[in-house]
């Protein structure tokens, strides 16, 4: 017998509201005659539950229970037609309805129960897990039609500081150097997940691997919102078959059946994209679908005041194919790419050409994009499936810099980078139910292939005191000096997992294991998970518990350069600790209960003070510029700038309650509530020496070289030429992490009036994130300055000592959907930031104008995940108002 895996109530309910919504009356009409419906597997007899039923001509439906029952309501006796859809289809019969309370059977058969699907829900851990479908988030405000913004709305999840208008080279290298800012213990990127580092998260599509999952500034995701059909968020203990991630998994299911052909156009003030799905032949469908934002040409030409100074709107596009091709019954190939193309050229003639010259914004251009391409093979028979996959990542980055004089119009410097990434990835995936609906077991092997190229272009300056001070930076600073001169890294990653999944009774046990082996420092780590729990069926509650060890290599080009930084650096570490509680109540009601415990080592951190005292001296600006002294010393001490000395938790207790709607009414509430209290903190493990202790240590060091260094717990310990030990001492002391939110509060609703009108809100609150303050500024010298007057701020000793004000915003959606015969037509209007809220992200310090209270710094504010509209009373005072989007949706 075939066994069925399937995604239950959730994947049902979509289908059964598309089903529903064709007809131009209701099919819920109260009726006289209920009557059960008997659904059974026809081989086995065994029910099939969680499919929905329904008889048009009899205006009325239902989804069968755990008994494969579901009762409806027939107006009168008589025959009737019924369709019955489960996961992966729907048949259609005439039965005759005679008297109350009779019993009809229904038998579907093994082949039709037996389509090659991805996992379904129940065999999905609960566990510090949240799951949503595309009914509940299609249409979520505030984020202009992008489903997977709604990852942000769910328990654990940190909005990240995007890289921006920065190349990705540049995630550290570039922001140290530009602010000043004495102390970080994060990078740039997009989500945090439980503290977890915001480039420690994995993100899957289909299960191939999505590296960019977002559009440059974080923007929007890279995904057609009809292309995504439901996504995970792990956020601890995930299971053994997820790796290459410390901090979460963010597993994203798109469409992988076509059952009819649609078309879906959706245009907008801001953007445009249409999805199309098309049975091609039976057993061969095609999907695609593709996107185009246009915000600039919006916003620059209806009303370019309103555009705040800092706001940093990218031109992209995206695109998705899909090609799926059923064999046989049990065998099935998929064909898949999707990319994108970002393009920001904020340069002084942009500038010229959109607005006349009066762009305040940074003189910068950026050209991203990457395309993934994909093929998978599936391989299912009677009790298990075999899944072979390969995909292939092509990342390309051209970053263009250029400053002038703003007195004399001078060409000071210009600057051309071009970063390319490669990542191929290969995985065999087993399932094998041993003991049918009890006992499964899954295991596989993977492997992850990765090379970064970068190298700098076309750099110049007519400035000639400019130019001796960038040739100075080349030769002091070798991570810069990488960034322009080129650099590579190479790595693989070797991987195979094994986990059982055991179900009897309400007794639910998955204990697994992961083998992780990194070429970079030829590591080979065990990650053994477990997760096991209980469900009391009749008070519809389950308690939770889990543990799992995870571990990711290296990400940084900066950090894992031969040139420039440590490549012999180790994996990052994370154990994460989970216990929870969930209870189902009244009508699709559901709220759970998580605390969690998580633990990060080995984190890679900036440090000054490792050194790999017999590196070759194989610098070739060094080699060129010195010859004579490379030659006479080709080994010599070198910094490595980066070690694996970085350690952290974080630890807090998540609640989310969440309202389903029933798919067989047409009205109805819907949404969730997410909150999270907790604390996440890391140590770098990095001397703190005064600046004379620091200036003191550069003359002594000067004269010496360094023959051997070890380590004492997290203590240097140095031997130089001289014979004299130095004890460099760690006086570190645990920080909050930049991203800590002591509070995240995220509630989202949606109200359906009727069938034509729906109303949605998202109502977001964060404490503001910690910051080191600025107490004052320094005076440059005017002939390091080009004779202008630079200040440098200087901060404050007490790290991240201070927050910023909380972020909060209420969205609001209203929908008007028509229904005829051919689709439907969905008008919207959006107003996204309602009530007009300016949330500060940092602090700008204008460097031409001293240190002043409430004046200078000023601050910065997120115009990505909070944007608005600037304009001006009657009086000419400063108004924020909300930004409008104004949209339509049509399939047929």
């Amino acid at each position: 017998m075939k066994s069925i895996v399937f995604h239950s109530r959730i994947r049902l309910i979509v289908l059964f509201l598309f089903v529903s919504t064709i007809g131009t009356v209701s099919i819920f009409a109260e009726g006289n005659l209920e009557v059960s419906i008997q659904i059974v597997k026809s081989n086995s007899g065994k029910p099939v539950p969680n499919a929905v039923v329904i008889s048009k001509k009899g205006k009325t439906s239902g989804i069968s229970n755990s008994e494969g029952i579901a009762k409806l309501q027939f107006p009168e006796p008589g025959y009737y037609e019924i369709k019955v859809s489960t996961a992966d289809r729907t048949e259609s019969l005439f039965r005759e309805v005679r008297f109350k309370g009779q019993v009809i059977l229904v038998s579907i058969s093994e082949t039709n129960l037996s389509g090659i699907l991805v996992s379904g829900e129940r065999d999905k851990t609960p566990l510090s897990r949240y799951g949503l479908v595309q009914e509940e988030i299609k249409r979520l405000p505030g984020v202009s039609g992008d489903s997977l913004k709604a990852l942000q709305t769910v328990p654990g999840v940190v909005i990240g500081a995007p890289v921006g208008i920065l190349p990705s080279v540049f995630t550290n290298i570039g922001t140290n150097l530009l602010t000043g800012n004495p102390y970080s213990n994060s990078e740039r990127g997009d989500l945090s997940l439980r503290g977890g580092g915001t480039r420690q998260n994995q993100y899957y599509f289909d299960g191939f691997p999505l590296p960019y999952p977002f559009h440059l500034g974080n923007q929007s995701s890279v995904l057609n919102n009809n292309l995504i059909k439901s996504f995970d968020v792990y956020t601890g203990a995930f299971p053994a078959k997820y790796g290459y991630a410390t901090g979460g998994i963010i597993a994203i299911e798109g469409t992988d059946r076509v059952d009819e052909n649609k078309t879906i156009i959706n245009v907008n003030l801001f953007l445009s994209d249409i999805y199309n799905q098309t049975k091609v032949l039976p057993g061969l469908a095609m999907i695609s679908s593709g996107r185009k934002n246009y915000p600039n040409l919006v916003l620059l030409q209806a009303y370019p005041q309103g555009i705040p100074d800092d706001a940093k709107f990218a031109e992209y596009h995206d695109y998705q194919w899909k090609l799926i091709w059923d064999l046989h019954s049990d065998h099935r190939i998929t064909f898949q790419t999707f990319g994108t193309r970002d393009r920001q050229a904020y340069t002084k003639a942009q500038a010229d050409l959109e607005r006349g010259g009066g762009d305040p914004r940074p003189p910068t251009g950026l050209d991203r994009m990457f395309r993934t391409d994909g093929v998978r093979y599936v391989w299912k028979g009677k009790s298990f499936r075999n899944t072979l996959s390969y995909s292939r990542t092509w990342f390309d980055e051209f970053f263009e810099l250029r400053f002038t004089n703003p007195l004399t119009a001078e060409n000071i410097f210009g600057l051309q980078n071009r970063t390319s990434d490669t990542i191929t990835y290969v995985q065999n995936a087993f399932e094998w139910e041993l003991w049918e609906e009890h006992l499964k077991f899954e295991a596989g092997v993977q492997g992850r292939f990765r090379e970064t190229t970068l190298k700098g272009e076309n750099i110049s300056s007519y400035n000639r005191l400019f130019y001796n001070i960038f040739n100075d930076l080349l030769n002091s600073n070798a991570a810069f000096r990488s960034v322009i001169d080129g650099d590579r890294i190479r790595y693989r990653e070797k991987s195979a997992y094994a986990e059982f999944q055991l179900k009897y009774g309400g007794f639910r046990f998955t204990p697994g294991a992961r083998v992780d082996n990194y070429s970079g420092s030829n590591e080979t780590n065990l990650a053994p998970r477990v997760t096991a729990g209980y469900v009391f069926d009749a008070t519809k509650t389950s308690i939770m518990a889990g543990h799992g060890i995870h571990y990711n290599a290296p990400v940084s080009v900066e950090a894992l350069s031969k040139k420039s930084g440590n490549p012999d650096l180790f994996m990052e570490r994370a154990e994460h600790n989970s216990l929870g509680i969930s209870q189902d109540f009244a009508n699709n009601w559901q709220i759970k209960i998580e605390g969690f415990r998580n633990i990060f080592q080995n984190i890679i951190v900036p440090d000054a003070y490792i050194v790999d005292p017999y590196a070759l001296n194989n610098d070739t600006r060094i080699f060129v510029n010195e010859t004579a002294k490379v030659l006479a010393n080709p080994i010599t001490p070198k910094n490595l700038n980066y070690s694996n000395a970085g350690y952290g938790y974080s630890e807090g207790v998540e609640i989310f309650l969440k309202k389903t709607r029933d798919p067989r009414e047409q009205s109805g509430l819907f949404g969730w509530i997410s909150y999270t209290n907790s604390v996440t903190k890391r140590i770098n493990n990095q001397s703190r020496l005064t600046s004379d202790e620091t200036r003191n240590r550069t003359l002594q060091n000067s004269s010496r070289t360094l023959l051997a260094q070890t380590k004492l717990g997290t203590n240097y310990i140095n031997y130089y030429d001289d014979n004299n030990l130095e004890i460099i001492y760690n006086n570190d002391k645990q920080e909050l992490y930049d991203l800590d939110r002591t509070h995240i509060l995220n509630l989202v609703f949606g109200y359906k009036f009727n069938p034509e009108w729906m109303i949605g809100g998202r109502l977001r609150y964060f404490s503001g994130t910690p910051y080191t303050p600025i107490t004052g500024a320094t005076r440059a010298s005017q002939a390091a300055t080009f004779g202008l007057n630079l200040y440098f701020p200087n901060y404050s000793g007490n790290y991240n000592s201070d927050r910023f004000l909380p972020f909060h915003q209420f969205d609001l959606r209203i929908d008007r959907i028509e229904n005829y015969s051919w689709g439907y037509i969905n008008t919207y209007i959006e107003f996204v930031n309602f009530y007009g809220r300016r949330n500060q992200a940092g602090f700008e310090f204008d460097n031409t104008k001293n240190y002043q209270r409430n004046q200078n710094p000023s601050p910065t504010y997120d115009t990505v995940n909070s944007p608005y509209i600037v304009s001006q009373t009657p009086n000419g005072k400063m108004a924020i108002i909300p930004l409008i989007n104004i949209g339509m949706e049509v399939r047929f």
